[in-house]
């Protein structure tokens, strides 16, 4: 069986959203008990990311991103290609087993949103494939 939902995640400008809760609500209306969720996020400057939900860990991505692709710095990309080169360095894909129609992640591992660019609006689809 094979499900699929388009959620809508307002991004803030140089923001993290931990999208774990919505992406698990999906799973529970999806009714699909075991089997693999695939997150797919459409924009090419934002990324996902599974790792901690923690401010002080935000922190530092900011400030590695930072030092990685300056905003500032002059690209040949026209206004934002600092971050075009920040969500290349993160993903614009993840894939998690399903278990007891939850994600099955570990100890303090949530699935992050970041935005690079600009406040706007981004799609999220999660797609839950299983039994």
């Amino acid at each position: 069986m094979m499900y699929r939902e388009v959620l809508d995640v307002q991004g803030k400008a140089d923001s993290v959203t931990d999208v774990t809760k919505h992406v698990n609500e999906v799973i529970a209306r999806s009714t699909i008990k075991e089997g693999l969720c695939h997150i797919f996020l459409k924009g090419t400057t934002a990324g996902l990311m599974v790792n901690e939900n923690d401010r002080m860990l935000f922190a530092d991505f900011q400030h590695l991103m930072e030092k990685a692709a300056p905003k500032e710095k002059i690209y040949q990309h026209p206004s934002n290609g600092h971050a075009h080169l920040r969500a290349s360095m993160l993903h614009q894909h993840v894939s998690i087993p399903v278990s007891n129609q939850t994600m099955f992640l570990g100890k303090g591992q949530s699935v992050l949103f970041f935005e690079f660019d600009t406040e706007r609006s981004r799609e999220i689809v999660v797609t839950v494939l299983g039994e």
